[in-house]
């Protein structure tokens, strides 16, 4: 009996399958990763944002209009906060011009606000503010935008009785 199991799990692993390796030519390698990468642009197609033929690093390239707003109107409230920040005025309507820098800083210093406003404490409260602006770096020439900023005088608080 234990010849006959023996000899019969000398036949089933002598008739088993061929594990016969080739080796591939260099042409054959060359092809199949043609092949292969054929399908993988294929697929990369097919799953297109449908962005108009423009890559991500040609999107990050470009200046962000969007960030820039949501970024220069979180200044603005910041700078609007100046009046109650330091003493002094004068108060109404600064003119400041912010330049952003292809690193995606700004660019305020006292010859970008009004004459009235660069010497004073208000003046230089508002010029940290737009400073503090960052928004993605970007490749062109460095973009310049006009801010109108209300520098509206605190309130006086009444004098309270003890």
């Amino acid at each position: 009996m234990r010849n006959a199991l023996l000899l019969l799990s000398i036949v089933a692993i002598g008739c088993g399958p061929s594990y016969t390796q080739t080796v591939k030519s260099p042409d054959e390698i060359v092809n199949e990763q043609e092949v292969l990468g054929a399908d993988q642009l294929q697929k990369q197609n097919e799953h297109d944002s449908g962005s108009g033929g423009e890559l991500d690093s040609e999107k990050r390239k470009k200046f962000d209009e969007r960030q820039s707003e949501i970024e220069v109107n979180r200044a603005v409230r910041s700078a609007e906060t100046c009046p109650g920040v330091v003493e002094g005025g004068p108060y109404g309507e600064a003119n400041v011009t912010i330049t952003f820098k292809n690193d995606g800083h700004v660019i305020a210093d006292k010859s970008t606000i009004d004459s009235q406003y660069a010497e004073k404490p208000i003046g230089e409260c508002v010029l940290r503010a737009m400073n503090a602006i960052i928004v993605p770096s970007f490749v062109g020439v460095p973009v310049t935008k006009p801010l109108k900023i209300k520098l509206a005088a605190p309130e006086k608080k009444p004098a309270t009785k003890k």
